[in-house]
């Protein structure tokens, strides 16, 4: 009689927790089968970070500048340097305020033999103002986490590659003017540009993942509302890796609202596209350094980045 008591008791404690949960919609990845993580190579969490560091040592890659420049051309270098086909789609696009913006999205290809596919996209270029802070506003921020961060996963993961090739052909697109919105339809110019005329010929990726703001040492990872409209499947693997991986409290599992960022336009264009972008899950805010001075080098977090890097590499490596 007792055992059943506590079996009753038990069972109304339970009802009580499952009905106090948080407003946001909580998603339980269930794994049925023995989870077992692939060999890949390891992440050098050093080199990361250094790929984050030379980009803000060009100073801010706000476009028409110097710095843009040379961040670009370093960029098609390092990816040429790590054996892929690397062309660039080029212009000029008039912004929201009359200027004239030109342009780089830097496509890079591995393997071009294998029919399937991953993308792996992030933006290259920084923001000219520094709306948020609460001076020098009118001043062009760093962008080390903000821009330069989810191209540092996406450079080591290349790197990688070189070490040893998955069994899928990678895709990178790192798409320009991304951050000088003011409106929403302002933002994304790259990415939006990108979608009307891919350049990925025949060979479609199966789907893609966009990595923004991806190195705050508070960083936290939700189900974006566009990635779970339209990739939920895509979802659901990486967070189910990320858990296995030791790398649950970056990932979590709530379901955020909707994001207008770049895989919004990937998603556009056919090709299923989640977001990995640092949402505070209590607030709905970006990283405390969003869109101010203080998105610097100091801000930075190395095992934010390996952890995301080893998740990426992860995924990759177990598509068959």
């Amino acid at each position: 009689m007792d055992e059943i008591k506590k079996v009753f008791l038990f069972l109304i404690t339970s009802l009580v927790f499952a009905c106090s949960e948080t407003p946001k919609e909580k998603i339980e990845n269930i794994v049925t089968a023995k989870y077992i993580l692939v060999k890949t190579p390891k992440v050098n969490v050093d080199s990361v970070f250094s790929f984050v560091k030379k980009q803000v040592d060009f100073g801010p890659r706000t476009p028409n500048s110097i710095a843009h420049a040379k961040c670009a051309d370093w960029l098609v270098a390092k990816l040429n340097n790590y054996g892929f086909l690397v062309k660039e789609q080029t212009g000029t696009q008039l912004a929201h305020d009359g200027v004239n913006l030109n342009y780089r999205n830097i496509i890079a290809r591995s393997d071009l033999r294998s029919a399937k596919r991953v993308l792996l996209t992030a933006h290259w270029d920084t923001r000219p103002w520094a709306d948020q802070d609460n001076q020098n506003q009118e001043e062009a921020i760093d962008g080390a986490n903000d821009g330069g961060s989810g191209v540092a996963v996406i450079l080591e993961v290349a790197r990688l590659l070189k070490e040893q090739m998955p069994n899928v052909g990678v895709d990178i697109v790192l798409f320009d003017i991304e951050d000088y919105g003011k409106t929403t339809e302002s933002f994304c110019y790259g990415s939006q540009i990108w979608a009307k005329e891919t350049l990925l010929d025949s060979l479609k990726p199966i789907y893609g993942i966009n990595l923004d703001m991806v190195g705050d040492a508070n960083a936290v990872f939700l189900y974006e509302g566009y990635s779970f409209e339209y990739a939920r499947t895509i979802l659901d693997k990486v967070w189910t890796v990320a858990k296995q991986s030791g790398h649950g409290r970056f990932f979590r599992s709530i379901q955020d609202g909707m994001i207008t960022d770049d895989h919004y336009y990937v998603n556009q264009a056919g090709i299923p596209c989640i977001d990995i972008i640092h949402r505070d899950p209590q607030t709905g805010g970006f990283a405390h350094s969003w869109h101010t001075h203080n998105d610097n080098i100091q801000n930075i977090s190395k095992n934010t980045l390996k952890a995301v890097s080893e998740v990426i590499i992860q995924t990759v490596y177990r598509e068959k």
